[in-house]
């Protein structure tokens, strides 16, 4: 027991009679919360904050050891500052005291109950003091009343070093006891072992090859321990390391209840309304919870987030209803139009199903918002209580739904569900109760609850030095012996600085003596040990800094070698004792018996070098099929041959690779797809041979995209141009609009305006204000530029997007005849087909952007490098829809916008350009067909390509947020080619 249990088992019927409960963190912080209210005095400005609030909580808990007289003294040796932590310590103790109870009241309470000798103390048997540290008084006080009525015995331990041993000498004082004032010297306790590795994770894995080796020489598991001197970053890594080893431990959890599954996804639940349920948020939440939909089984979240995306929500219920239901709706309509086309009926159901995704979450978001606001059970914190139950029990599932929950996650949850309990006793505490607040608190208490893992004697023994004190074991392995590790750095408390504690003596401690602890701590497990081994990493790469050794490791390098070497000339210095192991592999090579399978198969593969043998796919193990991948991409990228590691699909684990050839029967390709090889193979085959698709956050757009304003003056003409034709009033080739005309094209723009607004894709309100005067603008220009191009050509509208071979459309698509006898199949749309007085046709393609990337074309060069295709196999497709057997005609790219300075650039299409323009695209399908696709920029065997959408200037690979991954899984020939284990990345 400690004294506190102890003080419990016979003090808590008398406070139990008084009608007081225990005090706990989040009855704590209500109080402190409550005095804030009422007076914040040096905390205004601050008195909300989470960190406030803990600090408080520290400082209440250790002023509730000191008496009336040293806080006296201390509030007026103290500032101001500290006069009013202390008034807020009193304030705090007055408001829980009729209804709660803290742990000096127990010990009154067992005080006042052992003169009786209560049946329990009976029970308990003598009284043993096992190894006392740095006890309080309120504890020595309980101790000393027990010992006037009961046996007591103290068997108390120094380590032979005076600064450590204070502490202990002091508690024995206050027992009673007294040191004897002569004896035997007592002996420091010294490691037996000692290892200099690189830094921590090197540690770590050292630490588990020192397990193995000893369980291999018969050491029972719950006889070794692990310890380190601070948790970062020690605690995840040797959890880690030993799970990977299949090793079983027992000890401190590596994590608090708020990093579990259920304390994580609830508080991310009840932080939404924070940022007013952004689309962010609710992604990241759905993602990373286990959340059912209102059928009781697992949301669909990869189709809600594309869903969400689509819509282009930001945040605000509002969006998430509008939009979505304007997502599905056009979609729905998307669909009726493909179900008319026999072969798109896949589409069509693909649609429907990406509508009901589309519903489905904004009926969800709707009913999450209503969850969220807890109404009138949000005037008492017993009713928020219930409100976050229900809130658990509706998305993230009871009890029942655990059951296939890891162990530590189910004992995470019922610990969760405990504290959700213990916050309805705020009532009466802090009158001011709020979700906001009732998360707080939730916070604050589990981040506090760090728990075990475990069962004590089941496995290595893992966590603090402070946790072995007074167990005899078999083999210690103590990591991380580096200045500011162990010892760690003591950061002084801002509240109670040390400088004030030194007036209040023993019961408020000075940081800096805690150091004297750790200290004591280590030599008493290093006696208690039969073998112990220290580990110093010499630097940190998380912070690419240089490390030196802890001043308790040159005390055991001074005790063995009689000399203190310097942080430089540690491992010079030393006897055999201190290994310094160089790096993780000349570790790997020295170790008898490897950890974990990865280590294992790694010195395989360096026994096989140290051999003599070349590193080949021979050296890799054949039941190592992960091993082999990952030789055969380090051997590819490390050669001077094109493999597919490099982008070279023509095979993969020895079979061809099937590439989309332009030229085979039955593919449809487009213009635009062919001039994205000739701008960057390798976006091609990222886009049209991975299927993979960059993605862009709403949350980011902050006006709108180059792509949707483009969408949207294309649909404006289209829709304004279709109209004059259907009723016959477009004017002659030398008259201007009317202003009849020129007023409908902006209602037209004004209505298209709207439905991109409604889907949330113009961007933030006070850019959109300002472009949409610029669309405006340039519609008005167009008008005008429309007359003078139509004036100079003697031309007249007779077609606008005139599709072919696309869905819905009457028109198949157009097979064109290359020069080297391939032919290949295009469907497109053209913006806009004019004819002349003498009846040729004017192909004209609108563009939106400046014109810096069309210089030099011309008839000499039709097509710069296959960037700009459009104009040749347009001509080609009107003609053959509009006058099969003819040749010429005209192509044109009008820049319809102040940006691109309304400019027409275009030329004749004589029989002589598109030969040449048909010789360029032959040669765009023979580079497609071969499967040669150059690899990355990263890659230095080939020449860096322009950047793009699809390649990072800095050549770390795809980037993080191409969307659509699945389709991966779906490619019938890319299974061996793609590994999708490792995220995005892979």
């Amino acid at each position: 027991l400690t004294p506190y249990r102890l003080a419990e088992l016979l003090g808590a019927g008398v406070v139990a009679a008084d009608g007081r409960r225990p005090v706990s963190t989040p009855v704590l912080a209500g109080a402190v919360r409550a005095v804030l209210a009422d007076d914040p005095g040096h905390f205004a400005g601050v008195q909300q904050h989470p960190a406030t609030e803990r600090a408080l909580i520290r400082a209440h808990r250790a002023l509730s050891e000191v008496g009336p007289v040293a806080l006296d003294r201390l509030r007026d040796t103290g500032g101001s500052r500290t006069g009013d932590v202390i008034r807020v310590h009193q304030a705090v103790q007055r408001r829980l005291r009729g209804g709660f109870s803290d742990e000096q009241d127990l010990v009154t309470g067992a005080v006042t109950a052992i003169p009786d000798r209560p049946p329990v103390l009976r029970d308990l048997g003598a009284t043993i003091v096992f190894l006392p540290q740095r006890l309080t008084s309120s504890q020595a006080r309980l101790l000393r009343v027990l010992a006037e009525h009961h046996p007591v015995t103290v068997l108390a331990g120094v380590t032979g070093v005076a600064e450590a041993d204070a502490a202990v000498v002091r508690s024995v004082g206050q027992l009673g006891g007294e040191w004897p004032s002569s004896g035997t010297a007592t002996a420091t306790a010294v490691p037996d072992r000692a290892l200099s590795v690189s830094d921590a994770d090197d540690e770590v894995r050292h630490a588990v090859r020192e397990v193995v080796a000893a369980v291999r020489n018969g050491t029972p598991l719950g006889r070794i321990a692990v310890l380190y001197g601070t948790r970062e970053p020690y605690a995840r890594l040797i959890a880690d390391a030993l799970e990977a080893a299949g090793i079983g431990w027992f000890g401190t959890a590596v994590r608090t209840a708020d990093a579990s599954l259920l304390g994580r996804s609830l508080l991310a639940l009840l932080a939404l309304p924070d940022h007013d349920l952004s689309r962010h948020d609710v992604a990241a939440w759905l993602a990373g919870a286990p959340i059912r939909g209102a059928d009781n089984r697992p949301a669909p979240v990869a189709a809600w987030e594309r869903a969400s995306r689509a819509a282009g929500v930001v945040a605000g219920l509002e969006q998430w209803q509008s939009r979505l239901t304007r997502l599905a709706d056009d979609l729905e309509a998307d669909a009726q139009r493909a179900e008319r086309d026999t072969e798109l009926e896949w589409q069509a159901q693909r649609l429907r199903r990406d509508a009901d995704a589309a519903r489905t979450l904004g009926d969800f978001v709707t009913d999450l918002d209503a969850a969220l606001r807890p109404g009138g059970r949000g005037r008492t914190w017993s009713g928020l209580a219930g409100w976050c139950r229900s809130l658990v029990r509706t998305y993230l599932g009871g009890e029942a739904l655990r059951t296939d929950w890891p162990p530590e996650e189910q004992a995470a949850a019922l610990r969760i569900d405990a504290a959700i309990d213990r916050l309805g006793d705020l009532d009466g505490i802090d009158p001011d109760p709020s979700p906001a607040a009732f998360r707080r608190a939730l916070e604050l208490q589990l981040a506090d609850d760090l728990g075990r893992h475990g069962t004590f004697g089941t496995g290595v023994l893992v966590g603090s030095v402070q946790l072995a004190l007074g167990l005899e074991l078999d083999h210690v392995i103590v990591v991380g012996l580096a200045e500011g590790s162990f010892p760690a750095h003591r950061r002084n408390d801002p509240l109670l600085p040390d400088r004030e504690r030194t007036v209040v003596g023993p019961d408020l401690p000075q940081r800096a003596d805690l150091v004297h602890d750790d200290h004591r701590a280590l030599l008493a497990v290093v006696a208690a040990a039969a073998h112990t081994t220290f580990t110093f990493p010499r630097g940190d790469l998380r912070r690419s800094t240089e490390r030196a050794p802890s001043r308790w490791l040159l005390d055991a390098t001074e005790h063995h070698d009689g000399v203190r070497p310097s942080a430089e000339d540690l491992a010079a210095t030393t006897g055999s004792w201190l290994t310094e192991v160089p790096s993780f592999v000349a570790g790997l090579r020295n170790t008898h018996f490897p950890a974990s399978v990865t280590e294992y198969d790694v010195r395989a593969l360096l026994d096989r070098l140290d051999a003599g043998h070349p590193f080949d796919l021979a050296t890799v193990p054949v039941d190592r099929p992960e091993v082999r991948r990952g030789a055969d991409l380090l051997l590819s990228r490390l050669s001077t041959d094109y493999t597919r590691f490099d982008g070279n699909l023509t095979s993969t684990s020895g079979r061809p690779v099937t590439v989309p050839h332009p030229g085979q029967p039955g593919h449809v390709t487009s213009a635009t797809r062919l001039e994205t090889w000739a701008t960057c193979p390798h976006a091609y085959f990222v886009r049209h041979v991975l299927g993979v698709s960059p993605v862009d956050d709403p949350e980011e757009q902050y006006r709108i995209s180059p792509l949707t304003r483009g969408s949207l003056i294309h649909d404006t003409l289209d829709r304004w141009v279709a109209e004059a034709l259907a009723t016959a009033a477009v004017p002659a080739s030398g008259q201007a609009w009317p202003p009849a005309h020129r007023d409908r094209l902006h209602e037209i723009a004004a209505e298209e305006a709207l439905r991109l607004e409604q889907r949330g894709l113009v961007g933030r309100r006070v850019y959109w204000g300002r472009d949409r005067q610029v669309i405006g603008r340039d519609l008005d220009t167009f008008a005008e530029f429309d007359h003078h191009q139509r004036a100079a050509h003697g031309s007249t509208p007779i077609a606008t997007e005139l599709p072919f071979g696309m869905p819905g459309s009457d028109a198949p698509a157009v097979a064109v005849a290359l020069p080297d006898g391939h032919t290949i199949t295009v469907r497109g749309a053209i913006d806009r087909v004019d004819r002349t007085t003498g009846g040729d046709l004017v192909v004209i393609d609108y563009k939106t952007g400046s014109t810096r990337n069309y210089d030099g074309l011309g008839p000499d060069d039709p097509t710069p490098g296959g960037t700009h295709l459009q104009l040749v196999l347009y001509a080609i497709a009107a003609r053959s829809m509009l006058d099969p057997g003819t040749e010429g005609g005209r192509g044109t790219y009008w820049f319809v916008t102040d940006r691109g300075g309304f400019t027409a650039i275009g030329y004749e299409v004589t029989a002589e350009v598109q030969a040449a323009a048909l010789h360029t695209v032959a040669r765009i399908v023979a580079g497609i067909a071969g499967g040669h696709f150059p690899a990355h920029p990263a890659v230095p065997k080939f020449r860096p390509w322009v950047d793009c959408a699809y390649c990072e200037p800095d050549g770390l690979g795809l980037n993080h947020q191409y969307a659509d991954w699945r389709r991966l899984r779906q490619h019938p020939d890319l299974a061996d080619y793609v590994d999708l284990s490792g995220g995005d990345r892979g």
